[in-house]
């Protein structure tokens, strides 16, 4: 879909702005928090959002402003085993004030330049995942990567028209995909019903 590959590189930081989250038991004088949902790694999975558990946290007015997710933001861990490091997934439609922990880096991209659903592709791809490996710290089966080695990232930057054709291509994918598992469902239901 994106020819013969031979674009442009940057570098993350280049085409986006990255933050870190809010960290878990810090201290804080502001006696006035809002208790609001927030996005851990273990809400963030390759290429999706695990939207099975989530969980809350106290915070204040000032650190939900700063950390707020907003729809087409991407999130990347920063670490864990070694094949896990760095990965992402496009967050879509946040509940509300809902912001995010601090191993977690919130990607905001320039869509005039980045789409989401292809940054996110990108994010699994032999290029992004072998740089991760080797700029990660690595102890005891433990990576983690920092927030310089996430700016530092190079990105290959196909036409923004491809990487828009390419951002339709997923969405009706995502849909047919949404249609055959209600179909697998439908089924199975008439499968039950049929056996009582």
């Amino acid at each position: 879909m994106f020819g013969d590959g031979n674009y442009s590189i940057c570098n993350l930081y280049q085409v986006s702005n990255i933050v870190s989250g809010i960290t878990k038991g810090r201290k804080t004088k502001d006696n006035n928090l809002l208790e609001v949902p927030y996005m851990a790694v273990s809400n963030v999975k390759r290429g999706f959002i695990d939207w099975s558990t989530i969980k809350t946290i106290l915070a204040t007015k000032a650190e939900v402003e700063q950390y707020r997710l907003k729809s087409n933001d991407v999130l990347i861990t920063e670490g864990g085993d070694p094949d896990k490091v760095g990965r992402g997934a496009v967050i879509i439609n946040p509940p509300k004030n809902c912001i995010h922990q601090n191993h977690i880096f919130r990607v905001r991209l320039n869509c005039n330049l980045l789409t989401p659903e292809y940054f996110e592709e990108y994010l699994q791809c032999k290029s992004a995942r072998k740089y991760f490996l080797k700029a990660a710290k690595q102890t005891t089966g433990i990576a983690s990567i920092n927030m310089k080695q996430l700016r530092e990232l190079p990105v290959a930057l196909p036409p923004i028209g491809e990487q828009i054709r390419f951002s339709i291509f997923t969405h009706h994918i995502d849909k047919s995909k949404l249609s055959t598992e209600n179909r697998r469902k439908m089924i199975q239901n008439v499968i039950k019903y049929r056996e009582k």
